[in-house]
């Protein structure tokens, strides 16, 4: 079985999730507008879920900052 791997491109406005081989070629890809930080992320791991079995690794592409310490003085989810 070959290798599979994940994309995520983290947006503002959308995400898209991809799963590819590696051939480069794309097995599914989906895309969502981005809502709350909850939604979003369960939406995210929904999609990535049905391959956690197969998936070598996920590459995640993301614009801004990122702030993933729930306990840091600049998140906003305090």
């Amino acid at each position: 079985m070959a290798k599979l791997y994940g994309s995520l491109e983290a947006g503002g406005t959308k995400f898209v999730c991809a799963v590819g081989d590696e051939n480069f070629q794309v097995v599914e890809k989906t895309q969502f507008p981005t809502t709350t930080p909850y939604e979003t992320i369960d939406r995210t791991v929904a999609f990535f879920k049905r391959y956690e079995d197969q998936l070598a690794g996920i590459a995640i592409g993301s614009f801004g900052p990122i702030d993933v310490d729930p306990n840091s003085e600049h998140s906003k989810y305090k």
